[in-house]
């Protein structure tokens, strides 16, 4: 990890209250070599149809142009390639491709982000999280059950979430922990940005964020971390024991228990 996440991170710890106000300056073209090479490279293509290995083959020059149109607040984030894939109930569930330029913006935020954020998560929270998934919530749930002296378990399906995401309330939900209007308007660059739908016709979301977007899943947990984690510890917390409880983004668990 950068020496510069680092820090954000020990001053996340440390200053549960601080809101950092230099995360756009961050964005420059260390951290951005870097995040390429956490970049899959065999990703489906965005609407530029650039692949990585087309963007690699300059990519130095790539990456410094980039940070140039950030500095001049000149970037402009590109349309969402819309992708369905099929579900098992007979549906089908849709995803949003970035371009490529943008898959690997969204990954240096989506670092920056997470520096910040997993200082603040709780240890209930599994889904889309560095190091833990749906497994391990899976085997934590086992051990809970067989020697915790829980009889029950509360299964709830957050139906279409990444589709009806409220974007004002997740902007103040980020507002919490980040004084930096350049920084947040970025994120909600991504999340107005338009979707090209498989039948060419241009959507414009008012809710949501992408779901196959590199940025999304720590977004949707900035979000169920105020909506539904903090809420559930401070409700019941008098009455069992939240922070031993898994909660999971949706679908997870499922889909450990279905493999």
């Amino acid at each position: 990890m950068p020496t510069s996440l680092l820090e954000i991170a020990n001053k996340a710890q440390s200053e549960k209250r601080y809101r950092f106000r230099n995360l756009y300056r961050e964005l420059n073209e260390e951290l951005l070599l870097d995040s390429w090479r956490l970049l899959r490279k065999d990703a489906a293509l965005g609407v530029d149809r650039v692949s990585a290995a087309e963007y690699e083959a300059n990519l130095a020059e790539n990456v410094h142009q980039l940070v140039e149109r950030l500095k001049r607040k000149r970037y402009r984030a590109k349309l969402v390639r819309r992708h369905y894939i099929p579900k098992g109930n007979g549906g089908v569930r849709p995803l949003g491709i970035p371009a490529t330029e943008d898959k690997r913006l969204q990954l240096a935020v989506k670092r920056l982000l997470e520096a910040i954020y997993e200082q603040d998560f709780l240890p209930c929270s599994y889904g889309y999280r560095p190091l833990v998934g749906a497994r391990t919530a899976v085997d934590e749930l086992r051990v809970k059950l067989q020697f915790g002296g829980y009889h029950q378990i509360v299964e709830a399906d957050i139906k279409g979430f990444f589709d009806h995401l409220s974007h004002e309330w997740l902007m103040r939900m980020l507002a919490e922990r980040i004084d930096d209007e350049p920084f947040l308007r970025l994120i909600k660059k991504w999340l107005k940005a338009g979707v090209l739908d498989t039948d060419g016709q241009v959507l414009k979301p008012e809710s949501g964020t992408p779901q196959g977007g590199i940025v999304s899943p720590v977004l949707a947990n900035v979000y169920l971390h105020y909506a539904l984690d903090l809420w559930f510890e401070r409700v019941f917390s008098e009455v069992v024991e939240a922070r031993r409880f898994c909660i999971v983004m949706p679908t997870t668990l499922s889909a450990a228990l279905d493999e």
